[in-house]
């Protein structure tokens, strides 16, 4: 095998990953999948000698994995969780959110602690390096609430950060830095002052402070979203897109001006555009593999890319393991792979050039519909343009910072063109986007085919392959295919999980009720979902929940009633995904039909009440059979409301239930001993998230749980799923 070191980086991943995700089917799948190998491998000297170092290395990866894990368990700002302590620390980062909003990265003891501040700052880059007092309460971040959406604690473990604080206020107790951070704060602080110096406007500023320094903050939303939905929103962050335009411009001077110090100027380049852009980790491995290939120059060896990209991988991997979990890490190493890969064999068909753009962008596409969920279908056509003016755009920005930089000026007419190119991408881009016709959502695949796809597509067009297919080497070519199996078997494991089996599930979408019911024939319907003045819940929390559980459109939207928190999320869904039908009001006796075994019966109201006061008294009150299991959805009913329905269904079992969803997020007005007396539930759901009400009354959750009810918070347990079986229901949660 020619690629040695790319199989022991790819066991070595497996490793990682393995640990990750480590159950009994994994375990299962791998004793299995090593067994095949070692027997069809060990009559073959060299191959079982392959086989030891691939092992070595997947064991590697399992051991790095494993002491990563515990440095977090034993962090030494785990005993500062939850209570209010005096601290100072280090800041190593700040950065500019909003005019009012900053995230701080200090170290604190020797560890990351990434804080929140709210109040405005002036030159605030200064601070970097500068040591901090402050008094605050830390805790762990915020995991996904539902199954398969984004983990912003995973998010953090990607930049080895275990904490985080919210301050009020800090004080500076020393501004003495180190070299190293006077060095990076004069950089930022340039980098600042040259946008402000500018004196653009609008999208074409928000464009090139994207494009040059990976800031898009200034960029509307709508103009984002434009870029997104072409699949062109990759020009917007730096990656090695915009590394390796740099490095294109330095070889043709290069071939003409042959000296020494041009490849130190550009060393030193890159290492200042890794410093201005907060070394991202697209930049970071641009600028490792333009280093290797430096070396491979010097020492005179040939450079392979694939090689050169899996000692990247293996740096990054041992610097934090978790960072082959984030999309930056994955997005960035497919993008290569692909063009390793793909390009070879397209490049006879379209040329160099249109051959690598092409060989990305179907190289990524499977991805982003898994991981971002739309698909374009003018991606492909729409990047020649907009990766042309951008390769004008990046040398140009990089020209003009130098000249700041060192003359404390701007080049002539620089805020003009480059403001002016910014605005033309906007506009090519804007053109191609034909008001979203050309872009849809689609719903995830399963990860173990999104495997499969990457396993057969990378090994089918790799020379190794071909080489085997060649010379019909039966037993490498069984290798390939159990490892093909393997990496499959992985993706199918890791891409489980409880929720898929189902029938009901309680949300979590913060102070809110939504409940899913999974019917037959894969119908979804929706009771409430959530809803916030602050945040488009529809948009940001139900729409890719529903697009990553395989659901495309939702069939029914019904609303318990039309107060905030439980009906503007469906209103929201209902502006960017296809909803059905909704169900605003109804009355008592009436039946949806979810078909074998399902139904939704309307137990209240008798009829809508104009007159009253209190809007809750007219909240429709569902009770869903699913197989055998019933839940009953209360709305926000209070005490008052209890009593009218147990007088109404007196002497009937129609209030009985297995699931209660606590009415009106376990206020202490609510859920009377009478009512809970009639329901006689063995679950109790309170949904339920960060709120100034006191939701829930503690006193109320101590009443449920002394009746021998088993309470679930979507607060602290995520969502809540009710999985239907012969013997009766279980219950799994989000968060464990």
């Amino acid at each position: 095998m020619r690629r040695k070191l790319s199989a022991a980086a790819v066991s070595m991943l497996l490793g990682i990953v393995f640990i990750y995700y480590a159950d009994g089917l994994w375990y299962m799948t791998a004793i299995l999948c090593l067994s095949a190998i070692f027997a069809v491998s060990w009559r073959d000297e060299k191959q079982r000698r392959l086989y030891f170092r691939l092992l070595t290395a997947f064991c590697f990866g399992c051991v790095l994995m494993y002491f990563t894990q515990l440095q977090e368990e034993t962090s030494v700002l785990n005993e500062f969780e939850g209570k209010e302590s005096e601290l100072s620390g280090v800041i190593t980062e700040v950065q500019k959110i909003e005019e009012e909003k900053y995230r701080i990265c200090c170290r604190v003891q020797g560890e990351k602690l990434l804080c929140s501040y709210y109040r405005p700052l002036k030159d605030h880059w200064e601070l970097t390096g500068c040591r901090i007092s402050f008094r605050t309460v830390i805790e762990k971040p915020t995991e996904a609430g539902n199954p398969r959406v984004f983990d912003y604690r995973l998010y953090l473990k990607t930049r080895k950060i275990w904490h985080t604080a919210v301050l009020d206020e800090f004080q500076v107790i020393s501004a003495q830095k180190s070299m190293f951070y006077h060095i990076v704060a004069g950089i930022i602080g340039s980098r600042e002052e040259l946008m402000r110096e500018m004196n653009v406007s609008g999208d074409g500023a928000g464009l090139v402070k994207g494009v040059i320094f990976g800031d898009t903050k200034s960029l509307s939303e709508e103009t984002y979203e434009a870029f997104r939905q072409n699949g062109t929103a990759h020009v917007l962050s730096v990656s090695g897109l915009h590394v390796g335009m740099l490095y294109n411009v330095y070889r043709k001077i290069y071939q003409k001006w042959r000296s020494i110090l041009l490849p130190v100027c550009f060393m030193g380049l890159l290492l200042l555009y890794g410093t201005v852009t907060l070394w991202s980790v697209p930049v970071t491995r641009a600028i490792l593999l333009i280093v290797i290939l430096f070396f491979a120059d010097i020492l005179q060896r040939r450079y392979d890319m694939v090689t050169a990209l899996s000692a990247v991988a293996i740096l990054a991997a041992l610097q934090n393991p978790y960072v082959i979990f984030g999309t930056s890490f994955q997005m960035s190493f497919l993008a290569v792979l692909s063009m390793a890969f793909f390009t070879p064999p397209l490049e006879k068909l379209f040329g160099e050039t249109a051959a690598s753009m092409l060989s990305v962008q179907l190289g990524l596409l499977p991805y982003m519909a898994y991981m971002f969920n739309y698909v374009s279908l003018v991606g492909i056509v729409c990047n020649i343009p907009v990766v042309f003016l951008v390769s004008l755009l990046v040398p140009l920005g990089m020209a003009g910072y130098l000249f700041y930089l060192f003359f404390g000026s701007l080049l002539p007419f620089f805020g003009q063109t480059a403001g002016g190119l910014g605005m033309l991408t906007v506009k090519v881009n804007g053109f191609f986007q034909a008001d979203g016709f050309l872009s849809f959502d689609v719903v995830s695949p399963p990860l173990w085919v999104l495997a499969a796809i990457y396993g057969i597509a990378f090994l089918c067009s790799s020379e190794y392959f071909l080489i085997c297919f060649s010379r019909q080497d039966r037993s490498a070519l069984t290798i390939l295919l159990i490892l093909i199996i393997a990496v499959t078997s992985a993706g199918y494991s890791a891409g489980k999980s409880p929720f898929d089996r189902a029938d009901l599930i309680f949300l979590d979408v913060g102070q809110g009720d939504c409940l899913h019911v999974k019917a037959s024939e894969g119908r979804n319907i929706f009771i409430d979902g959530g809803g916030s003045v602050r945040y488009n819940v529809g948009e940001k929390v139900l729409k890719p929940y529903l697009l990553k559980s395989g659901a495309g459109c939702l069939d029914l939207a019904a609303a318990t009633h039309q107060h905030t928190d439980h009906y503007l999320g469906l209103q929201q869904l209902s502006r960017c995904f296809p909803v059905k039908a909704a169900l605003l009001e109804g009355k008592a006796g009436q039946r949806i039909d979810l078909g074998k075994d399902q139904w939704i019966d309307i137990l209240w109201p008798e009829s809508r009440d104009l007159n009253t006061e209190d809007e809750n008294l007219n909240s429709l009150i569902f009770k869903v059979y699913s197989e055998g299991t019933t839940a009953l959805i209360t709305g926000d009913i209070t005490e008052e409301g209890e009593k009218m329905l147990i007088d109404k269904y007196n002497g009937t079992d129609a209030l009985k239930a297995d699931i209660l969803k606590v009415a009106h997020h376990g206020s202490p007005y609510s859920t009377c001993d009478a009512f809970l007396q009639a329901v006689k539930p063995s679950v109790a759901v309170i949904s339920v998230g960060k709120n100034n009400y006191g939701h829930p009354d503690e006193k109320l959750v101590e009443k449920i749980q002394s009746c021998g009810i088993m309470v679930y918070r979507t607060d602290r347990d995520g969502a809540v799923g009710i999985i239907t079986e012969r013997s009766g229901f279980s219950v799994c949660t989000k968060k464990q």
